[in-house]
């Protein structure tokens, strides 16, 4: 009977060890990973805004028409019809790319979103030293302002992609002129 009540008050005492060797969690800690948090879940909303079908769209109507660009783009041009047709045919080109950039950020911020997720409750089950949440939340940090660098180019993307289709009527004007056959003159 003793050695039962002596093995239960090990037990505690070892229990009692390994539970005050965790640290509370540090509320400016947790605040920092909530924000970080709160920003992923907004650049996810802003991402999931924009039209991505947009982006095929593009990509197929440079498909439809690269034999007419470069049959345009062999005629003499003036200024105006150079730039307009010249701008359109990159931003149709890079409109496959930016579609991938688009699916590859938003991997981004939900990789961050869950990474940011797992460190609160790191955090709040005092899982981590001082120091190893220190740098945890640094490299968060670090990670979410590349993200919202991303986030921003991809908004810049998206606006330049909606100018090119929002463009599209004028280019397909233009590509419409008859080019002047040199031979029939």
């Amino acid at each position: 009977m003793k050695r039962g009540i002596l093995f239960a008050a090990l037990l505690a005492l070892l229990g009692s060890a390994t539970v005050s060797c965790r640290r509370a969690p540090d509320p400016k800690e947790i605040a920092t990973v909530d924000s970080l948090i709160t920003a992923m879940h907004a650049a996810r909303l802003t991402l999931n805004e924009f039209d991505t079908m947009s982006y095929a769209t593009a990509d197929s109507i440079l498909d439809a028409d690269r034999a007419r660009f470069l049959e345009r783009f062999q005629d003499t041009l003036n200024k105006a019809e150079a730039t307009v047709l010249g701008e359109q045919f990159i931003q149709l080109r890079e409109a496959h790319r930016r579609a991938m950039d688009h699916a590859q950020v938003l991997k981004a911020v939900d990789d961050a979103h869950a990474r940011s997720s797992r460190l609160r409750d790191d955090l709040l089950n005092g899982a981590l030293k001082v120091e190893q949440a220190h740098q945890a939340l640094l490299n968060e940090r670090a990670a979410a302002r590349g993200i919202e660098s991303s986030v921003l180019q991809v908004i810049e993307h998206h606006r330049a992609n909606q100018r090119a289709l929002d463009r599209q009527p004028l280019v397909d004007s233009l590509l419409a002129i008859t080019p002047i056959d040199p031979s029939k003159r």
